[in-house]
C-alpha cells in the first residue's frame, strides 16, 4: 500500500507552490488532534490547504502526507488515519498562497470550519483554520473558477485524482 501512495505523490510537480488535500470519510470518527484536542470527525468530505515550499516541493510534501498516517508529523497526517485521499488540488507559485485559499474556503457556503485553528496553529494570534469540511465532494470546476476570478492569471490551478483506498 505504501508503493501505491508514493506512486500518487509522483504525479504531482516537484516545484514550490500550495496545494489542497480533498479526503473523504466513510462514518463518524473520534480523533486526537495534537494540542488542539479530541473532535467528532463526520462523514463526508474535508479540504485541507497547505504549501509547500520546502525541497521536493509539491509532491515531497503531499507524498510525505500520503504516507505518513502512522507517524503523524502534521495535524492534517492525524487526519489522514481516519480519511480516504481522494483529490489534490495545486498551483505552482513562488509565493504562499495558503492563506488566502483558506480564505476563500471559509467563505464557500457549502464548506464549514470544523477544527479551528487546524493547520494554523503555528500563526499564533489567528484563529483560522487550513481544514473545511463539506458534505459533498467540492467542485474543482468551482475552485478553478474562483481561483481565476480573485487571483493574478499566473496563477493556474492543477487537478491530480487519486486512486483509490481505504482508510486505515
Amino acid at each position: 500500500d505504501a508503493a501505491t501512495r508514493r506512486v500518487r505523490a509522483v504525479e504531482l510537480s516537484e516545484e514550490q507552490g500550495t496545494y489542497i488535500l480533498i479526503v473523504s470519510v466513510a462514518k463518524l470518527k473520534r480523533l486526537k488532534v495534537g494540542r488542539l484536542g479530541t473532535f467528532d470527525i463526520s462523514s463526508g468530505f474535508y479540504a485541507y490547504v497547505g504549501s509547500a515550499h520546502g525541497p521536493g516541493g509539491i509532491r515531497a510534501r503531499v507524498g510525505h502526507h500520503l504516507e505518513s498516517a502512522a507517524a503523524p508529523h502534521w495535524h492534517v497526517d492525524s487526519l489522514l488515519g481516519v480519511a480516504t485521499p481522494v483529490e489534490v488540488w495545486f498551483a505552482i507559485s513562488d509565493r504562499k498562497l495558503e492563506h488566502d485559499w483558506a480564505e476563500l474556503l471559509a467563505e464557500a457556503p457549502f464548506f464549514r470550519t470544523p477544527i479551528p485553528r487546524f493547520g494554523s496553529s503555528d500563526y499564533r494570534r489567528s484563529r483560522t483554520s487550513h481544514l473545511f469540511y463539506a458534505k459533498r465532494q467540492p467542485s474543482f470546476r468551482w475552485f478553478e473558477d474562483q481561483i481565476r476570478i480573485g487571483f493574478e492569471a499566473e496563477v493556474r490551478p492543477q487537478r491530480v485524482v487519486l486512486p483509490e483506498r481505504q482508510a486505515g
